[in-house]
């Protein structure tokens, strides 16, 4: 492979550091906390990497880029919370990008490239992986469509064959090239529907097409004999070009359109987990656990008040986030699942509450930001033969495109995380009184 020239190489450092500094923190920003937990931090470890491109190659160089390692692998974890395709990918290739760059400033190789080779990758999986990505998917929840559509799943697979093109040959990385153009395109002619931040919008617009060009050019003179850009001469124009003219104008532009606050249910048949009959076109559950024979109406009472003050879920180790002591219509919970940056949060809002001698228990219905759409109820009830049960009715349709690709294993966790809570029942039944809020 041809070398970059040195002021190509400082071009390619300055590429470098703008998309740690700037592009990532700003991607992030946009994503907002239900996608990714918003902190200072991610601009101080894009820093980092930053300065490190600047040192010597050497041992200094390379743990000076570890923190920015580290926090590249905590954004492909919270690929788990990206609501499709194109956003998920967005957040594990800096991953990529990352460990690149780490194994370029040490001076070692990986998987059999190095040095030149390996500087490039890094700015490719923060621009044509991380930034392309992610306007993809933002662009597709701002102006649905046909050119959206497209550009969804044509963006992120572009990203990967030309990854795997790395590998496999010139001519697979020229498919790569060709695929990506094509979505970055339709990205593009959505894009230019957006009402606000034109002028920014159109700027990256009209970069893209020229600069992807120039992609498909060079990819097509490695894969022939056609007569082509050198490599130094593709990162100051093309790699500038999508850089600035592009992925940052375009990020910025998006930055500047309004965004409504996202609120209200995102479901129309709200309380019928309470009266049925259950809504089509949703996939349903009603189970039971029994949590005692022959029980009193007291235990009955206690237990009931004890789910209604969110006592159930706390004797469960479930960690829940409310906004009042006990459920009533209109008061937000949010269940969050998981360790660390991989946690799920699951916003809800109750509809309805009932307190009877034979059932006490409430609904809640899905807030925009759950992975669901639907509403589940939670009930203790109390039945003629005086045994006392804990029951789960529910609808709901996944909303994020990895969980309809799981099918079946949601509803396995499903259950599991029913019997849970019908354990915290039981536990606040022995207890004789209600568990304490953790």
């Amino acid at each position: 492979m041809t070398h970059l020239d040195p002021f190509a190489a400082d071009v390619v450092r300055v590429v470098v550091g703008v998309g740690t500094v700037v592009v990532l923190p700003l991607g992030i920003r946009l994503l907002g906390d239900r996608v990714v937990p918003q902190s200072r931090l991610w601009a101080v470890a894009g820093l980092f990497a930053a300065v490190a491109v600047w040192l010597p190659v050497g041992p200094v160089a390379a743990l000076v880029v570890a923190p920015f390692a580290l926090a590249c692998l905590v954004l492909a974890a919270c690929a788990l919370r990206a609501p499709d395709l194109a956003t998920t990918i967005a957040l594990v290739t800096p991953a990529i990008g990352a460990a690149a760059l780490v194994a370029e400033r040490a001076g070692w190789g990986l998987l059999g490239f190095g040095g030149d080779y390996l500087a490039l990758t890094v700015p490719h999986m923060l621009f044509a992986g991380f930034g392309a990505c992610l306007i993809t998917g933002l662009v597709t929840q701002a102006v649905p469509g046909p050119a959206a559509r497209l550009a969804s799943s044509a963006v992120p697979l572009g990203v990967l064959l030309v990854l795997v093109g790395y590998f496999v040959s010139d001519a697979a990385e020229l498919a790569g090239a060709t695929v990506l153009t094509v979505g970055l395109w339709a990205a593009a002619a959505a894009t230019i529907r957006v009402e606000r931040a034109r002028g920014l919008l159109r700027t990256g617009v009209v970069t893209v097409v020229v600069s992807m060009l120039l992609a498909l050019w060079w990819a097509l003179g490695e894969a022939t004999d056609v007569v082509h850009p050198t490599l130094s001469w593709m990162a100051v124009t093309h790699g500038v070009a999508n850089a600035f003219g592009f992925v940052l104008c375009t990020l910025v532009g998006l930055r500047l359109v309004p965004r409504p606050a996202p609120t209200g249910l995102t479901y129309t048949e709200v309380g019928a987990t309470k009266d049925g009959p259950l809504p089509a076109g949703y996939r349903t559950l009603h189970v039971r656990h029994l949590l005692g024979r022959s029980s009193s109406s007291l235990d009955a009472r206690r237990v009931g008040e004890a789910l209604l003050g969110w006592d159930v879920h706390a004797a469960a180790h479930v960690r829940l986030e409310v906004d009042a002591p006990l459920a009533s219509p209109g008061v937000h919970a949010t269940t969050r699942l998981g360790l660390g940056p991989v946690r799920l949060s699951e916003p809800c809002a109750v509809v309805w509450v009932e307190r009877t001698p034979e059932r006490t228990g409430f609904g809640y219905g899905t807030l925009p930001g759950h992975l669901f759409r639907g509403e589940e109820a939670f009930t203790v009830e109390h039945d003629d033969a005086g045994d006392l049960w804990f029951a789960v009715t529910a609808f709901s349709v996944p909303v994020v495109w990895w969980a309809r690709a799981i099918g079946p294993l949601t509803v396995v966790g499903q259950h599991v995380y029913l019997r849970l809570l019908a354990h915290g029942a039981r536990t606040v039944l022995r207890a004789g009184v209600p568990a304490g809020v953790a």
